[in-house]
């Protein structure tokens, strides 16, 4: 009687659990829907808002709301995603439109920029110097937006219990959120370069000293990934203190990028020449982390087979932590760097260097995100390979 009874209450977890895992994954396929929607009336209003002389700010501002919209919708689904989580072809299928609708996003402000550039001639200064600041602020909502799709999209895919099931779908989703992320950063580019030689202001700040200060650490962090010899038994120590690294720096990140955003709202800044270099040393520093990374893609498919599988196991989890890490710290960099050319007030002054610079980031924060893409997938393939 007593064996029937266990039973039966093991019977009754497993049903909860799948019940459980049902009803999350219900959640998610409508929170995905729904962000969809919204960046599907996004990309609508972008088509057809249509710029004049008379009317500059007023519908870039309508656009800039809802893209804020957007973006807390964006974090609050982050927000609410909970391991364990199932997924299905049809998450990544929403993410997939996601994606693509992002760079909808993206091409139609470059074409605003456009639009408000060949207007510079017919409007007033100080309408175009408004609208300049609502097309930067657009675009960099709209980086922002990608950002945080692909932050989500990797997040998914860490919190995922049936990785070895749905790896074939992941991988698809992942390499076109890579390419996705590239061409939306390149057309953001573009849309800030046709903005760049219309204005310029006056005040002055800086941030040098604490950009200096990451890069130095950021450096610090790169050799000591470099500097790590690993092995088969203790791999899970290694990695775990490394993702415990790469964590604390990007918490370090993360405070400077918050820092920047908050000074956003009430300040402009002068950037000087320094300032800039120190952003360029930054995305170095980040191709440095992305380069370790690719060592350690190297290393581990090498002793995988000697490796145990209990050991394999944790090991995949921090691999997958610090990867995740090392992407976001780049979009959070990424982001900062956007959010001190909006509030910059000598654009015209600086213009060639600002946008060396801004080529510069893009490129290696491109080359950091296809490290930390290639260390995803290399954990994919031992997860299917050993079916962890």
């Amino acid at each position: 009687m007593k064996r029937v009874s266990h039973l039966f209450a093991a019977w009754s977890v497993a049903f909860a659990i799948s019940l459980f895992s049902s009803a999350a994954l219900a959640d998610l396929g409508t929170d995905l829907a729904n962000l969809n929607s919204e960046a599907d009336a996004l990309h609508a209003q972008l088509q057809a808002t249509e710029l004049t002389a008379d009317d500059i700010c007023a519908p870039l501002n309508q656009a800039n709301d809802m893209a804020r919209d957007m973006l807390e919708s964006i974090e609050g689904v982050d927000g609410s995603l909970a391991a364990p989580l199932q997924t299905d072809a049809a998450v990544y299928d929403a993410l997939d439109e996601l994606l693509t609708t992002s760079l909808d996003i993206a091409n139609e402000g470059q074409r605003l920029s456009v639009d408000l550039e060949a207007l510079s001639g017919a409007a007033e200064m100080v309408t175009i110097k408004d609208g300049i600041a609502a097309m930067l602020q657009l675009s960099t909502d709209i980086g922002t937006m990608a950002d945080r799709i692909g932050a989500m999209s990797d997040k998914i895919l860490v919190m995922s219990d049936n990785i070895g099931l749905m790896a074939d779908r992941i991988l698809e989703t992942q390499q076109l959120q890579n390419q996705n992320v590239a061409l939306t950063t390149d057309s953001i580019l573009q849309t800030q370069s046709n903005l760049l030689t219309l204005v310029s202001l006056i005040e002055d700040s800086s941030y040098e000293l604490s950009l200096d200060e990451l890069t130095q650490d950021g450096n610090q962090l790169a050799a000591e990934m470099g500097a790590v010899m690993f092995s088969p038994w203790m791999l899970h120590h290694q990695l775990e203190r490394v993702a415990a690294d790469v964590r604390a720096f990007r918490e370090d990140v993360q405070a400077v990028h918050d820092t920047v955003i908050n000074d956003s709202t009430t300040n402009t800044i002068r950037v000087s020449y320094d300032a800039l270099i120190q952003l360029g040393n930054l995305s170095l520093m980040l191709k440095s982390l992305g380069d370790a990374v690719d060592g350690y893609v190297i290393s581990i498919e090498g002793m995988e087979p000697m490796t145990s599988t209990p050991t394999l196991t944790d090991s995949m989890g921090s691999m997958l932590q610090l990867s995740g890490d090392i992407g976001l710290m780049s979009n959070r960099i990424l982001e900062m760097a956007d959010q001190i050319l909006v509030m910059s007030d000598n654009i015209g002054m600086e213009a060639d260097q600002i946008l060396a610079t801004q080529t510069m980031m893009n490129t290696n924060v491109a080359t950091t995100q296809a490290s930390v893409l290639d260390a995803q997938e290399m954990v994919i393939r031992i997860v299917e390979k050993r079916d962890l």
